[in-house]
């Protein structure tokens, strides 16, 4: 059947998301039958996924939803900014995240739940690279579980597309006599804030691994004797760097974005004080897009040009 009518082609698009000459073979490999071009589009487009999957994915969205239980920090990555705009690829963030907060998940076991119209989300994912046309990887899932009645969760995204999914997410776990205080959940709201603006590395000192500050006085006392230091006071001055440096990786140290004359350790202990409570920073997690993916550098004329061309 070679006669393939223009309407055709435009219903097989809006069914399946694929390009208009790939929508034309279809039909015309398949005798204008919608329901078998689709079908063959999307044996098409596996195959295609498979290819794609090689390919670095970097960019993306990270996303975050808690409930009474537990939060869930999401990553899924494409290859290219752009396909962060575009509405399919966010709903299947918002989607995986539903599915991620309504049972706790593995990668694994995520991939092999059921997503919708009976299809797994494996396939679903597939379906999704297919369409867009690039990688596209379920990166990261990070779950923090309430301890206690008293357990509550301050949450951030930064860089929002909607209120759940961003460039960057954090989740902060804290202790309260009344978990339900406005004022409480507001200063937990803004402690993830923070904690994704200057990006601590430990809640505090004891939670930092030993030979890690050891590594970091090493690298002091070396750069002290290659500048000619004499040795009685060397120590005393790397000490100095040293406990400068963790008030700035440990979060209870670190000052206050919001009012850098105090620390959060102040903040809290103020707050406490002004509300009769026992306000507490107990675990947090904070997700940044792509963060330890290493890319190859592209320009942004590249970046189009390898949209526009759709190569693989």
């Amino acid at each position: 059947m070679s006669n393939i009518s223009a309407e055709h082609i435009k219903l097989l698009r809006e069914k399946t998301g694929a390009g208009m000459m790939d929508c034309k073979k279809a039909l015309v490999e398949n005798d204008g039958d919608i329901s078998k071009a689709t079908s063959w589009l999307r044996k098409k487009g596996i195959a295609k996924a498979e290819k794609k999957s090689s390919r670095v994915a970097a960019q993306g969205l990270v996303g975050l939803k808690t409930c009474d239980n537990f939060s869930l920090l999401l990553e899924i990555n494409s290859e290219t900014d752009f396909v962060s705009k575009n509405q399919d690829f966010q709903n299947f963030v918002d989607n995986i995240l539903d599915i991620g907060i309504s049972k706790k998940h593995s990668i694994d076991s995520l991939l092999e739940t059921q997503y919708r119209n009976n299809e797994t989300v494996a396939v679903a994912l597939q379906n999704l690279v297919a369409k867009i046309g690039e990688n596209i990887v379920i990166r990261r899932m990070l779950y923090l579980d309430a301890d206690s009645k008293n357990t509550l969760f301050g949450s951030y995204v930064h860089n929002k597309i909607n209120d759940n999914i961003g460039r960057m997410a954090c989740v902060v776990k804290m202790f309260s006599n009344d978990n339900s205080n406005k004022a409480v959940i507001d200063l937990a709201n803004k402690i993830a804030m923070h904690i994704t603006a200057l990006k601590p590395l430990a809640l505090d000192e004891k939670s930092l691994d030993t030979s890690f500050i050891e590594k970091e006085r090493e690298i002091y006392t070396s750069q002290l004797k290659a500048s000619g230091k004499p040795e009685n006071i060397i120590d005393k001055i790397v000490d100095g760097k040293v406990k400068k440096y963790l008030s700035e990786v440990t979060l209870i140290n670190q000052n206050w974005v919001l009012e850098p004359s105090l620390t959060l350790a102040q903040v809290l202990k103020d707050f406490n004080s002004n509300n009769n409570d026992d306000l507490s920073i107990i675990d947090f997690k904070l997700l940044i897009l792509g963060e330890g993916i290493e890319v190859e550098e592209k320009s942004f004329s590249e970046e189009v040009a390898s949209q526009v061309n759709n190569t693989t």
